[in-house]
């Protein structure tokens, strides 16, 4: 099976911003996203499933490179300022390689 590089791009958000994002995910060239939910601590303390409004989700995406920075760009001006987040993108090697 032959490898095809990608990017995976993950973003690790308030609950709220889950609703926001996921449409500007595939207005910008994402082709699909796995969300997750998820728990942690980072310099806004520790976020975990136990309060509602305390939640996390994981959204990740598979991209080219052109879209992932397109991702990364639009979170950053949209989103950042106002909410919690973190967003990174990191090189994958995937085995289907049209589909991303």
């Amino acid at each position: 099976m032959k490898e095809h590089k990608a990017k995976l791009v993950v973003l690790v958000c308030e609950e709220a911003l889950e609703g926001l994002v996921l449409p500007d995910f595939l207005a910008a060239g994402a082709t699909g996203y796995t969300v997750s939910e998820v728990r942690g601590r980072g310099n806004r303390g520790v976020r975990d499933t136990r309060w509602a409004l305390s939640s996390n989700v994981r959204i990740e995406t598979l991209c080219s490179e052109a879209v992932g920075r397109q991702l990364i760009e639009l979170v950053e001006r949209k989103y950042a300022a106002h909410y919690g987040l973190v967003i990174y993108m990191a090189d994958v090697l995937v085995h289907e390689p049209g589909k991303y």
